[in-house]
């Protein structure tokens, strides 16, 4: 072979020949016509030297991809202009068709006579794969992130700007702003006006340095509707400490927030008459009290005379139609201020805030009696109504909830044994004889009240309050179902959830009572094909009840005897119209009749359990997702990190950069993690550098990063291939020469 360089020994060209890449002189023409070439060309590109001069004509140009002939001219033209040397990336063919990524170092030499290029080729294709495969990931990534129903904003403390994200738009209807750039004045006035005092408090704590708010506001719609939505804002800050910017999500829980104020509104309400129930009604009033108000009060509790002979001779339906419209008529005769209970089964409470004089008081409870004297005349079976109040006076007759109700009690007997159909306002003096032997005229049974006001209504005040408090769920929910369990003293109680796809089921949590057998681990993998048609038990208001289970089809009847069960009740979970699973209720000591009461507060309890179960379920779903792009990340053969932006904080960092430093970790900022530097360094890539010296571990690295979100921060994400052997080879062949 003719030797590539005047001078060159024959050491020096086996020197060449052993170079892991191709080594090639051409002349600098239109065609950069070969000269000669080294093995290392020939095992790259798989030509040998007639086939390049047959295909090719020893043009070197016709090698070179179509799409990038052009971008090769350009910028060799423009790297010549600037001196001698050339540092190119383009595309080869090679013998089988397919084409290499090179990376090529050049150096012009020769005279006016004759201009030629030595060049140097390493093989990129690996990297560049790597790199395509590292797009893709993070372009996964970004999928994934634009289809968050969460809409993402930017405030800018200094110049008192808002940013929010387009999908502001799908959500609401409309955009905030023409450039959706907007001071924050404008966007508040989307908000609800009671929601405008504590965001305005949000917003001075976060101006004030506070490191993460969240706050539940109302954001009307298109339509003027308002949804509840989910704020949450985290504050960065600049080299001084000072607050900078706050950045954040406004998610959608409007779904959620009702489903939660319908399930406590439905704990505080009397099922029949739509009052507060006891518990309800005392927790009201005496929240007020606490207030010490300084202007008068008047307790009332209020009894329907003689309400045993309406039952008896018109029937309990009968009975609870009238409860029920003389709760309207209370309601209609009082403010919205006002709290109205049910405190028995035909007893009520009024409490009335805010009266000009106890004169007042007096004359609501005369328009009481002529109320309940009135509201059934003109029916065409006409019949009449009467009761008798007790009334209390705050302050003179009490401060707090417990002492007025008291003295509103013995005020109540004392217009009972007066001949009912009247009112009498406590007097102390007049009532002495009563207190001392402790009368009450109230207790009387309440059917709606032992389910909302009981120790029903206690029971789904506790189980709301469980989950709503809990940060454990599958604690929680353990504890409910025993709760649940030993309170209707059942033999078992269990959640079975669904797989995604519905095609089997899981018994995810169960409590058995003492000398029930577990049946948990049977269930982990139950195929609905096991058992036909079990869903559409359910398909009666959600709730399958069944007292005797061989009432069932065969194989439903089977599945239930081979856990010795002899009654059941089940709820249905749905999503929606979707059914997701159920919570059950079974007994094994033998047949169980489940009355309206019962089944009525365990449907509810499934309600609550359903809404709390979906909304982790969801999260449990979006925290796999973020394992496996982790994964995805951690196989990729560069060194991958994430940092906040201006901090230059550590987010992130894949197991190939753990690997090459252990003691780097998220939180160090990445020029004190890598450089052992207190400040960014000059040739940061973030800057413009792409390729980057690190001196702390002799590593080369070809460096790009781009920008994208990390939670609710700003951040870039950057990747480094490792290009060490390749400048090490740079720098033999600068020193050869």
């Amino acid at each position: 072979m003719e030797r590539l360089l005047k001078g060159l020994s024959p050491d020096g060209e086996a020197l060449l020949n052993l170079i892991p890449g191709g080594v090639m002189q051409c002349r600098n023409d239109a065609g950069y016509t070969i000269v000669e070439v080294n093995d290392g060309f020939f095992d790259m590109f798989g030509f040998t030297k007639e086939e390049l001069a047959e295909q090719f004509q020893n043009r070197f140009i016709e090698m070179i991809h179509p799409s990038d002939r052009q971008i090769f001219l350009i910028e060799v033209e423009r790297q010549l202009n600037k001196g001698d040397r050339l540092s190119l990336s383009y595309r080869v063919v090679c013998k089988d068709g397919r084409y290499k990524w090179t990376a090529s170092s050049a150096q012009l030499f020769g005279d006016e006579r004759e201009q030629r290029f030595f060049c140097i080729f390493l093989d990129l294709t690996e990297v560049r794969d790597t790199q395509e495969k590292l797009r893709l990931s993070l372009e996964h990534l970004e999928i994934i992130m634009n289809q968050s129903s969460n809409v993402i904003f930017e405030w800018d403390l200094v110049a008192d700007e808002i940013t929010v994200s387009p999908n502001w738009l799908g959500k609401f209807g409309y955009a905030p702003h023409y450039d959706a750039r907007l001071k924050k004045e404008e966007l508040l006035r989307h908000f609800h006006p009671d929601d405008m005092e504590p965001m305005a408090v949000l917003m001075d704590e976060v101006k004030k340095g506070a490191p993460n708010s969240v706050i539940d506001i109302r954001i009307s719609t298109a339509k003027e509707q308002y949804i509840w939505c989910r704020l949450r804002a985290t504050t960065q800050y600049d080299a001084e400490n000072k607050p900078l910017r706050a950045v954040g999500t406004i998610s959608d829980i409007d779904e959620e927030k009702r489903t939660m104020e319908d399930l406590r509104r439905r704990a505080e309400l009397d099922a029949l008459t739509g009052l507060y129930n006891h518990a309800e009604m005392e927790r009201r009033a005496q929240q007020y009290l606490q207030g010490n108000p300084e202007t008068i009060c008047a307790m009332f509790i209020i009894d329907v005379d003689n309400f045993k002979q309406v039952n008896d001779r018109q029937g309990h339906l009968f009975g609870d139609a009238v409860l029920a419209e003389l709760a309207a008529g209370m309601k209609k005769l009082t403010r919205k201020s006002d709290v109205i209970g049910r405190i028995g089964g035909d007893e009520f409470a009024m409490f009335l805030k805010d009266l000009p004089s106890s004169q007042i008081a007096e004359e609501k409870a005369r328009k009481l009696l002529d109320m309940f004297e009135k509201l059934f005349r003109g029916e065409k079976y006409s019949f009449e109504v009467t009761c008798s109040v007790g009334l209390a006076i705050y302050p003179w007759d009490g401060n707090d909830y417990q002492t007025l109700y008291h003295c509103s009690d013995l005020a109540l007997y004392q217009a009972k044994s007066q001949g009912k159909n009247q009112y009498v306002r406590y007097d102390p003096r007049r009532m002495a004889a009563m207190e001392r032997i402790g009368y009450s005229s109230l207790g009387a049974a309440i059917d709606s009240d032992q389910t909302a006001s009981g120790k029903s209504g206690n029971l789904v005040n506790y189980v709301f309050q469980i989950l709503y408090d809990t940060s454990d769920i599958d604690a929680a929910i353990d504890a409910i179902l025993e709760i649940v369990g030993r309170r209707f003293d059942v033999s078992r109680a269990y959640v079975f959830e669904d797989s995604v796809d519905g095609t089997y089921t899981v018994n995810t949590y169960e409590w058995c009572n003492e000398g029930i057998t577990p049946q948990k681990e049977l269930f982990q993998h139950y195929s609905w094909d096991n058992v036909k048609d079990y869903q559409e038990l359910f398909r009666d208001n959600a709730v399958f009840y069944c007292r005797d289970i061989h009432a069932l089809a065969p194989d439903q009847t089977a599945l239930f005897e081979s856990q010795g069960i002899c009654s059941t009740l089940q709820c249905a979970l749905c999503d929606g119209q979707k059914f997701r699973g159920f919570i059950g209720f079974d007994e094994c000591s033998g047949l169980r009749m489940w009355n309206k009461e019962e089944i009525g507060m365990l449907s509810l309890i499934a309600q609550m359990l359903t809404t709390f179960l979906l909304k982790k379920r969801e999260a449990d779903r979006n925290e796999q997702v973020m394992v496996q792009l982790n994964a995805i990340l951690d196989m990729q053969d560069s060194y991958i990190y994430a940092i906040r932006k201006d901090t230059y904080e550590l987010l992130y960092l894949n197991h190939k950069t753990l690997r090459l430093d252990p003691s780097a970790q998220a939180g160090m900022t990445c020029h004190k993690a890598f450089f052992k530097r207190d400040i960014p360094c000059e040739d940061c890539p973030l800057t413009g550098a792409t390729e980057v010296y690190n001196p702390q571990y002799d590593v080369w690295t070809r460096v790009h990063y781009s920008t994208m979100k990390w939670g609710d921060s700003d951040a870039y994400l950057i990747n480094c291939a490792d290009i060490t052997e390749y400048k090490r080879l740079l720098c033999k062949e600068g020193s050869s020469k």
